[in-house]
């Protein structure tokens, strides 16, 4: 019996350490893609030069619609960067991004994920400077955490909905300071859906509060099987080598 609690010890912690060296350090990366244009989401892009797809960031962007019938239709979400300006031209709408907005400016030489709102007429409210939408991110793979910032977040109306499908309390975020981040962390998410600003700010009557995303995230780490296997079979065969060269002594 104690030969066979030794064995299963060494076993047992081999493997354990097979685990740990199949397991990369996993540290939160922007998930903002380092270059300025369009996300490509269920609306595609306004032009084929300019869109970005983020699946080889590990997700999927769908965008929705935050007020129903009439009103606002789903958001476009673009990339921007506010040192420099930008037009973006599509068949049926024009874009155009200054190095300075009416109310939301972000940090120079930052990448954030800015909202599009547009009227279910196909209008552009400030042309197209009213940072207001609806999205739902779906990750390819769990992450273990995410973090969401939020700027310029200064009237009620902005949060999480949903997080992995079901509703998340204490989610919305509280009026803030001009050009202020708001942050929220979430833990073991494959989806989450956001609204980001308020077209109908009682607050900003005439404009709306806008709000940018920035997006951190760290993926679960999973162990290689194939590693975690081939050091368990070295275990075992290192544990019978020892038995046999024991029994060759006890022989001499």
């Amino acid at each position: 019996m104690p030969k066979f609690n030794f064995l299963a010890t060494m076993i047992g912690t081999v493997l354990g350490l097979g685990v740990v060296a199949a397991m990369p350090n996993a540290h939160a990366a922007s998930l903002i893609p380092n270059r300025e244009g369009e996300i490509k989401t269920n609306l595609g892009c306004l032009a084929p030069t300019i869109c970005i797809d983020t699946t080889s960031l590990g997700y999927t962007v769908t965008s929705l619609d935050f007020d129903g019938a009439g009103g606002y239709g789903p958001s476009r979400l673009f990339v921007d960067d506010r040192a420099t300006s930008n037009t973006y031209v599509g068949s049926a709408l024009t874009v155009s991004f200054g190095t300075k907005d009416a109310g939301t400016n972000t940090g120079v030489n930052e990448y954030w994920l800015r909202p599009v709102a547009i009227t279910e007429s196909g209008n552009l409210p400030e042309s197209g400077q009213l940072e207001v939408g609806r999205f739902l991110f779906e990750f390819t793979k769990v992450m273990s955490e995410i973090t969401l910032d939020f700027f310029d977040v200064e009237d009620i109306g902005t949060g999480v909905l949903l997080i992995n499908n079901s509703p998340v309390g204490s989610s919305m975020l509280s009026a803030g300071k001009n050009n202020g981040i708001q942050t929220l962390t979430f833990y073991n998410v494959k989806s989450f859906e956001v609204q980001l600003g308020n077209a109908y700010s009682s607050k900003f009557p005439k404009y709306g509060d806008g709000v940018n995303l920035g997006i951190k995230g760290t993926p679960q780490a999973v162990p290689e099987a194939g590693t975690t296997l081939g050091l368990g079979a070295l275990a075992v065969a290192g544990m019978f080598g020892l038995r046999q060269r024991k029994k060759s002594v006890l022989a001499g």
